[in-house]
């Protein structure tokens, strides 16, 4: 953990924070900030913006005591800043920098050897449909190479081939270098909700860029709601579903996020595999225990696609989804079916 400073006890349970990006696929409902507390005091709403992870991250607090206010702003986004460093390969001097041009990292930190420990579980657990080392093919394929320099790159991508001994991480293939685009920041969301957990915040909702992670309730006592954004909105309506949220992560992919063509046919998300943008889904919600699991699960369902992804699904324990296909069709878990999803 980061240094930080103790949030004073007497707010903990008379607040709820909020975090904001410009949410990719999902929508808040009900959680708007700027209000009394039933039979407290009058409270100021303290609102801050910094750019994380590409995207602009806005923090609003309401309390009773704005200086305290502010320590939890600081001590939220200093965890997010720590944990975004140590996992962003962009970063030239970075960690996951520094392991990708050298091939091992000595005396890696412990967040750094969990998340990778848990990439590879998840790569396991798809049969390779997530790979965390599918940055050799990733880069081939946005730079618009033929698929033969794709292929080429194939042979650098194992998540098999990634050795964990103690603090160091060694990657076992030439060639190889790894992204944790599809994990991390789920990761950050977990660790921003941490920082509040331990200082005893229970009614709280954290979002970054489509990954959240929403704990106890709404001002008004019910559940925060979730809206799953339409992929193709000039199609439908904006929200095709509604999620309500207690004590669960959220987190959506979808080719419409990061694309480098018009018919959103060659996106950010590709299959380890083949090398190339899986077809057949333009959508994935899901909801987890922790935001981590969430962010991996809908990358790999994406690459899955509509059947093996909806039986991974399934078979996991506390994981619900909600699948959209091309042609805008929606699946959804038997869970959530059961619970009767309220439909825009």
């Amino acid at each position: 953990m980061s240094d930080w400073q103790e949030i004073p006890k007497h707010l903990n349970r008379r607040q709820f924070l909020k975090i904001t990006a410009a949410m990719g696929g999902l929508l808040l409902g009900g959680g708007a900030l700027g209000w009394k507390l039933q039979g407290g005091p009058a409270v100021d709403t303290i609102r801050q913006t910094r750019t994380l992870m590409g995207t602009a991250i806005n923090l609003a607090i309401v309390t009773d005591d704005p200086q305290s206010g502010q320590i939890v702003i600081d001590a939220v986004f200093a965890e997010m800043e720590r944990l975004i460093t140590c996992f962003d390969h962009r970063r030239p001097t970075g960690l996951v920098a520094q392991l990708n041009q050298r091939g091992y990292l000595l005396n890696a930190p412990p967040e750094l050897i969990e998340i990778i420990s848990q990439a590879r579980r998840y790569g396991e657990l798809t049969n390779g449909a997530f790979d965390i080392s599918v940055k050799p093919m990733l880069d081939a394929y946005r730079a618009g190479q033929p698929l033969d320099a794709a292929a080429t790159a194939r042979l650098s991508v194992d998540y098999r081939a990634i050795t964990l001994t103690g603090s160091r991480i060694t990657l076992e293939q030439p060639g190889m270098a790894l992204t944790l685009d599809g994990i991390a920041k789920g990761r950050v969301v977990d660790g921003a909700v941490a920082i509040l957990k331990a200082n005893g915040f229970e009614n709280i909702l954290v979002e970054a860029g489509g990954d959240l992670v929403g704990t106890g309730h709404r001002r008004d006592g019910q559940p925060w709601q979730i809206g799953v954004a339409n992929p193709r909105p000039q199609t439908g309506p904006a929200v095709l579903h509604t999620l309500p949220v207690q004590e669960q992560a959220v987190a959506t992919s979808g080719d419409y996020m990061n694309y480098f063509n018009a018919d959103l046919s060659r996106h950010h998300i590709i299959d380890p595999r083949s090398g190339v943008s899986p077809a057949e889904l333009a959508g994935v919600t899901v909801m987890a225990p922790t935001a981590t699991a969430a962010d991996a699960l809908s990358t790999a369902v994406m690459v899955l696609g509509r059947f093996e992804g909806m039986a991974l699904l399934e078979q996991l324990p506390q994981i619900e989804g909600v699948i959209i296909t091309k042609d805008m069709q929606l699946f959804q878990t038997k869970g959530l079916a059961r619970s009767e999803i309220t439909s825009s």
